[in-house]
């Protein structure tokens, strides 16, 4: 047995003490608390124990010492307490973990270096502000001069200031322009002083009806007239019961039972109707003088209306018109004012108007004709203006010659009193487009309007107009825009306008049929052709060949249109004119024709469509046989290099057969 095995065996667990040999070198012993670091370490490695051969174990099974001595020994050996060891957690563990670093030496993409730029150009935005003030200096001063120019010269509205290059090359001097400029900004400085100028005649014109100042907002009532209410209306003597009694509405019941109402006390009615500050009172006035037709019939004229319209600031009422002025003036505060007067003379007109006389009427389509060109009627009472327009016409339409003859004092009325066109456009447009005598009304102040001659309204427009006749007048001088300078382009859009209303549906240029229409579109050839009598099917045929000129004639008048629309250059002040223009050329396509224009299709001829033929499919497919044969004829001489002219059916694909041969060969 070696001497290892002989060895005391605690000497491999008790901590190494100083020994009596000499021979023998102590072994190190464990710590008594065990430190557990952050990463595992390797333990050190003891030197093995040499035991003697004489020594004797302690604690073995022959021994007579029951003692627990030796377990003490191992657990103070390997450091364990009597208790359970307190758990150490880790530092490490809940640490944010920190990020790796990168090495400041490491030179990146020399692509991604891109400099630092800032958002704006501060020296940039600087310099186009001092440009705005020092363009918008010489737009002040070349104002100036222009208007001192005009009252130099004493007529404001023929001055040829504005259109002077010797005054603009002199509000262009005076701009404090930069040194580096040199004056190559005058010719600029000079675009945008007529552009401006442009921009101030292309405002819409108006000609005011009312008067600038607010009228008085308490105006003298006239008295009662206490001498006329007797019997039945005796009860209207006193104001108190009057009017409470007008409220509860008892004269209405009165009237509504067959009496009648004295003239004195519907004078007083109808005074009171525009300044009665309450609405109540106000609406029973209106029920009242519905009621009252006889008096109504003869005591309302014109110059009634006119006395009406004094309370809200209309003008006095004279017997012969003058002519009317336009103007471009904006007054801010005009709109702001109190128009319920002005609503309730509208409503009132809208509820007599079939009491009038013929006379009357006609008076008082005129003075609303002349009220539309007020910018009020557009802005705050373009609803009720309409309402009493409608009711006026449709009261005067009930006799064809009392129509005629209404229609042709209307017409010389806006012929005669106004010269602008955008003025007459202006009122034409008021005119609403419910009814069919609304629209021929319309027409027929239109015409006479476009074509200059007077007296045309007085019988239906449509005995006058052709094609010819609409064909010419695009042919006139003021259609032909050339874009001079001084061309009236504000003319030009109304003239387009007045030529819509004319031209309407081209009921004139429409081929008088049988009792059918011309508008049929013809689908699909009938079955039934054979039970046909040889007679209608003529007739048909002379109906399709009419509605072919008419569709002619019609994109003739498109193409007229089309030519003006793109000669014109494209300018923010002409920007209405060109819709207008696109408008009457896109309702003429799909309004005014009886069908749409046809499109142009592929397997088409020359001047005509697919759409035309009764049935494309049969040259649909001779097109698609012929080209099958031209790539099979062109493969076949790619291939073979040899093609017989007989395999080709076409002269056109046998020369293309040669000409590749003779490129391939």
């Amino acid at each position: 047995m070696s001497p290892r095995k002989n060895g005391d065996i605690r000497g491999f667990f008790k901590s190494a003490g100083p020994s009596n040999s000499q021979t023998h070198q102590p072994a190190s012993s464990p710590p008594r608390t065990l430190d557990l670091p952050s990463s595992p370490r390797t333990p050190p490695k003891s030197a093995p124990r040499v035991f003697r051969r004489d020594e004797e174990i302690k604690g073995s099974d022959d021994s007579d010492d029951d003692s627990d001595d030796s377990l003490g020994s191992i657990t103070d050996a390997l450091g364990y307490r009597s208790g359970p060891a307190a758990h150490r957690r880790d530092p490490n563990v809940l640490s944010t973990p920190q990020a790796k670093r990168i090495a400041s030496g490491i030179h990146r993409s020399p692509l991604t270096l891109q400099p630092k730029k800032h958002k704006f150009d501060l020296k940039a935005l600087i310099n186009h502000s001092r440009e705005i003030e020092r363009t918008e200096e010489s737009v002040r001063k070349a104002d100036a001069l222009i208007a001192q120019a005009e009252q130099n010269s004493g007529n404001s509205g023929e001055s040829d200031a504005e259109n002077d290059p010797n005054r603009l090359e002199e509000a262009a001097r005076n701009l404090p322009v930069g040194a580096d400029d040199e004056g190559g900004k005058s010719d600029k400085i000079r675009r945008a002083f007529k552009r401006s100028k442009d921009d101030e005649a292309s405002s819409r014109k108006h000609c005011y009806f009312f008067s600038q100042g607010e009228p008085p907002r308490s105006p003298g009532k006239k008295a009662f007239p206490r001498k006329k209410a007797t019997g039945r209306w005796k009860f209207l003597s006193q104001s108190g019961p009057r009017r409470q009694a007008f409220i509860m509405g008892l004269p209405y019941t009165f009237l509504s039972k067959g009496e009648s109402l004295p003239d004195e006390l519907f004078q007083w009615i109808l005074d009171e109707v525009c300044t009665e500050q309450d609405a109540e009172l106000r609406r029973q006035y209106i029920n009242l003088t519905e009621l009252c037709e006889d008096q109504t019939h003869r005591l309302v004229n014109d110059m009634q209306l006119y006395v009406l319209l004094e309370t809200v600031g209309g003008p006095k009422y004279a017997r012969e018109h003058s002519k009317f002025k336009s103007t471009t003036d904006v007054r801010e505060e005009y709109l702001e004012r109190n128009w319920s007067p002005l609503v309730t003379f509208l409503q009132l007109l809208e509820r007599i108007a079939p009491n009038l006389q013929t006379s009357s009427a006609i008076s008082a389509i005129q003075l609303l004709l002349r009220m539309s060109m007020d910018p009020v009627v557009a802005a705050v009472v373009r609803e009720h203006h309409a309402r009493a327009m409608t009711i006026l016409v449709s009261s005067l339409a009930e006799s064809k010659s009392q129509w005629n003859t209404a229609c042709d004092a209307i017409c010389s009325y806006i012929y005669e009193n106004i010269d602008d066109l955008e003025l007459k456009v202006t009122s034409l447009l008021s005119i609403p487009s419910s009814s069919s005598h609304l629209v021929d009304l319309r027409r027929r102040i239109a015409a006479e309007s476009l074509f200059n001659k007077p007296g045309l309204g007085r019988k239906p427009i449509d005995r006058y107009l052709s094609f010819e006749r609409v064909r010419d007048r695009f042919d006139a001088d003021d259609f032909k825009s050339t874009n001079r300078v001084d061309f009236d382009y504000e003319r030009l859009r109304a003239l387009t306008t007045l030529l819509d209303i004319v031209i309407d549906r081209a009921d004139f240029m429409r081929p008088a049929t049988n009792g059918t229409k011309s508008n049929r579109v013809t689908t699909t050839k009938s079955t039934t052709t054979d039970t046909k009598t040889g007679s209608s099917i003529q007739n048909e045929e002379e109906e399709a060949a009419a509605e072919q000129k008419f569709n002619t004639e019609v994109d003739i008048l498109v193409a007229r249109v089309k030519v003006i629309h793109d000669k014109i250059r494209d300018k923010a002040s002409r920007k209405n004119v060109k819709l207008g223009l696109l408008g009457l050329e896109k309702r003429l396509k799909y309004a005014v024709r009886t069908r749409p224009p046809p499109k142009r299709e592929i397997f088409a001829l020359e001047g005509t469509s697919a759409r035309d033929s009764d049935d494309g499919a049969p040259r649909q497919r001779d097109f698609m046989r012929q080209w099958a044969q031209k790539k099979k004829a062109e493969k076949q001489i790619k291939e073979d290099g040899v093609l017989e002219p007989a395999d080709l059916t076409d002269s056109g694909q046998r020369r293309s057969a040669r000409n590749l041969e003779v490129a391939v060969g």
